[in-house]
């Protein structure tokens, strides 16, 4: 094949035409991707400010749940600070001993039963932030993704651009 043979066939108007048809099927294909990958960015998007909403009334119950615990802890605290004396005791015709151990005990099991919804409230915490990261790591992804089909869809435009016969005319 000599070199005026292969610029007849590169100028062909059929072979241009064949090529140029290829890319643009091509750069359809991409945008289409493209379209696909800018939608789950969208989509992580909405997802995440529905967790973020989540996650703040999730942190606003633990703050509470701790905020009980630590009120029936600082009042059975008190409450053991507050021992009857044996002078007390004596008073109260010796029922101020057992009356404080009976509310001594209410307030521990007030205290271990508040640990329950701050152990709950905990855990929503933790699986929030779980769902919200893995919720940026898709959106990275899909931007990651959307980054490199919009630089192939201009390496194909500037291909499809170049595809061009000698008169810069192609039909």
């Amino acid at each position: 094949m000599t070199a005026e043979n292969t610029t007849e066939n590169q100028e062909d108007p059929r072979v241009i035409r064949a090529r140029r048809a290829a890319l643009a099927g091509r750069l359809a294909a991409l945008r289409d991707r493209a379209s696909a990958a800018y939608a789950a960015i969208t989509a992580a998007e909405a997802e995440l400010a529905v967790i973020a909403a989540e996650r703040v009334t999730a942190e606003r119950a633990l703050r509470q749940a701790v905020a009980e615990r630590t009120a029936a802890a600082q009042a059975a605290g008190a409450h053991q600070r507050a021992r009857p004396s044996v002078l007390a005791q004596l008073a109260s015709g010796l029922r101020a001993w057992p009356d404080w151990r009976q509310r001594q005990a209410a307030l521990n099991t007030a205290v271990t039963a508040a640990d329950q919804p701050v152990t709950a409230a905990r855990r929503a915490v933790a699986e929030i932030r779980e769902e919200f990261a893995a919720q940026v790591r898709s959106r990275g992804e899909a931007a990651t993704e959307l980054r490199r089909l919009t630089a192939q869809c201009a390496a194909v435009q500037a291909e499809l651009a170049a595809c061009r016969p000698g008169d810069g005319n192609a039909g």
